[in-house]
């Protein structure tokens, strides 16, 4: 089979903005010279049809995405809806999420609306609800699970209604001839931000340009959450940037941007961001003062970082927590550690190695975790014992380089499959394991809600083969492979398309399940496990596919659950340690118990 390293670019394909950011280059009126035209936007469609995954692209759906973000795209925002969604608006939305407005057709017989809102009284509704959100108590799981499972609902009456509506080319080619006429009707930003606006000299006028950019990438949108077309230039700058090793900001993972909200896709351990309370999910609002909407994520990035000392206040909105948040953060050093590794405090027979990312470096990933692995066992000596067990944590690990991957999956896995990749119309790229056996100490690898991609990798091969017992939450759940390449027609922009997909060795793909634990552990103080954002959480993901055979543990999880349940100290020290400066991580203090049950109980893999 033809090896997968020409298969470098997962999850953190999208990768890589300064300070640290690994994020997800996006569309936007930024200063730049780069022209994107109607020719470019075919060129996109044109990609698409020749090298996507799926050649039953829904066109239909694609360019009813396409109009949708370009008419958001304007200063003066414009809204899309089937006429019979929008007339039955108050059956599927909040109240005071349905504003006022003039709604107008551009041909009478059209099945679908264009909404203008009166953005003045949509000020007055959204400072009024600001206001009684303030004094609203935090929302419980179970109140923010009722609010996902209704806007899952509200999507799918709405993408029901489209289907109805049967939007087509003509429709797309319409809207943007509306728009190409009455551009300059909707250049103007119709209310002044509540928290700022950007500085006017580091935008260009709004153009045709940027309308036809959106439209590319909403079509792309339509198929999943990982294509997308964007600036060259802001590639490379990321990536000569990372390249660095080291930056000056707050560290923390962001994606969207442009016509999208800035989230904190997750804050970095021990970095700035989450030291002073940033979270995974957070939508970034405005950065000292000045709002985000609309503004290119490497923007967002530039005005983030600063010197180190220097601070910067996030304006944050946070699910669950009534009105806005904040948050003021000290920038610091921030260097790009792959990996780090440390002996457990009062455990020094069990090495700890935790992973941030599949990155290119030098040393490479695989030479690197041996030169921790071997420095832990010298550690251990030193105290007067021996390495007897590892933990593997890919905790927050949002993927990367998917050769990494498989090297490092191969330092556990003696022999058999770690992973293949299927492209429709070819042969699966198979990769086994070889012979970079590096330990055969019983391993315990932790996992999250961001665990994702290259890491799912790793855990689900080691799951399969037994050789690591899989602790924390299920993970992200994204099985997906995308390519970067240049426009055609226009090398001034990349295009990331999804072309393949990736199965764990059991023959399932994980796409939308994630990794699935050998043991549910709880990340919170009271062992709760609340809502995450997940690849299922995301809209027009790939779906998920029936799975050939479920995927059973080779650990007798029930002999060790009893032997924490009688010999476990995590909950003392949990207790003991609740008020401490700085939060204990739960997750893994739980799991030392079961690495504990591991040693003493003598649990082999069935």
């Amino acid at each position: 089979m033809k090896s997968l390293r020409s298969f470098s670019l997962s999850f953190l394909s999208v990768i890589l903005c300064t300070s640290i950011f690994f994020c997800q280059p996006s569309s936007g009126n930024s200063k730049t010279t780069a022209d994107f035209t109607l020719k470019d936007f075919d060129s996109v469609v044109k990609t698409v049809e020749g090298n996507y995954i799926d050649k039953n692209i829904d066109k239909n759906r694609a360019y009813k995405d396409a109009s949708v973000f370009a008419l958001l795209s304007l200063p003066h925002g414009l809204y899309l809806y089937p006429e019979s969604y929008f007339t039955d608006r108050e059956k599927y939305e909040e109240a005071d999420d349905i504003f006022p407005g003039k709604s107008f057709k551009l041909s009478p017989e059209d099945k679908f609306v264009l909404f203008d809102p009166d953005y003045k009284e949509v000020e007055k509704i959204r400072d009024k609800k600001l206001k009684e959100e303030a004094n609203k108590p935090k929302l419980s799981n179970d109140e923010v699970l009722k609010l996902v499972e209704r806007e899952k609902v509200r999507k799918k009456v709405l993408t029901a209604k489209w289907e109805q509506t049967n939007f087509s080319k003509k429709d797309f080619d319409r809207v943007l001839a509306y728009l190409e006429k009455n551009l300059q009707n909707y250049t103007t930003p119709p209310l002044k931000d509540p928290f700022g606006e950007e500085d006017p000299k580091e935008k260009e006028p709004f153009s045709i340009k940027d309308v036809y950019l959106a439209a590319a990438n909403g079509y792309l949108s339509s198929l999943d959450p990982h294509s997308q077309v964007f600036l060259k230039a802001a590639w490379e700058e990321s990536m000569a940037k990372i390249e660095d090793g080291s930056f000056e900001g707050i560290g923390a993972i962001l994606s969207g941007g442009g016509n999208k909200e800035v989230i904190v896709e997750n804050p970095l351990e021990g970095r700035p961001a989450v030291t002073a309370g940033v979270r995974a999910g957070d939508v970034i609002l405005a950065v000292d003062g000045k709002s985000t909407k609309g503004m290119l994520l490497d923007k967002v990035v530039e005005r983030i970082k600063g010197k180190k000392g220097s601070k910067v206040v996030l304006t944050i909105r946070r699910k669950g927590v009534a009105g806005t948040l904040a948050i003021e953060v000290i920038r610091d050093t921030i260097e790009i550690r792959n990996i780090t590794s440390k002996l457990i405090d009062n455990h020094p027979y069990i090495g700890y190695i935790k992973l941030t990312g599949f990155v290119k470096s030098d040393p490479s990933v695989d030479k690197e975790f041996v030169q921790h692995f071997k420095e832990l066992e010298k550690q251990s000596t030193s105290k007067g014992t021996k390495l007897k067990a590892l933990v593997l944590d890919l905790r927050n690990n949002p993927g990367g380089y998917l050769d990494l991957a498989i090297d490092l999956a191969d330092m556990f896995v003696t022999n058999g499959l770690i992973v293949s990749v299927k492209s429709p119309n070819r042969s699966p790229e198979d990769s086994n394991a070889g012979k970079k056996d590096l330990t055969d100490l019983p391993v315990a690898v932790l996992i999250n809600a961001k665990s994702a991609s290259a890491s799912e990798i790793v855990a689900s091969a080691l799951k399969h083969h037994g050789r690591g017992l899989i602790l924390g939450e299920r993970s992200f759940g994204k099985a997906t492979v995308q390519k970067l390449q240049e426009l055609r027609g226009n090398g001034a922009y990349y295009i990331k398309l999804t072309q393949s997909r990736y199965y764990a060795p059991s023959g399932n793909t994980i796409q939308v399940v994630g990794v699935k634990p050998d043991v549910d552990v709880s990340a919170e103080e009271d062992g709760s496990f609340p809502f995450h954002y997940r690849e299922e959480n995301m809209w027009n993901h790939l779906p998920e596919l029936p799975s050939s055979a479920e995927e059973k543990s080779h650990f007798d999880v029930k002999k060790l659950e009893g032997w924490v349940k009688s010999n476990g100290q995590a909950e003392k020290f949990i207790q003991e340690h609740k008020n401490d400066p700085i939060k204990p991580d739960f997750q893994l203090i739980r799991s030392i118990d079961y690495v504990e049950a591991l040693l003493n109980t003598g649990t082999k893999r069935k």
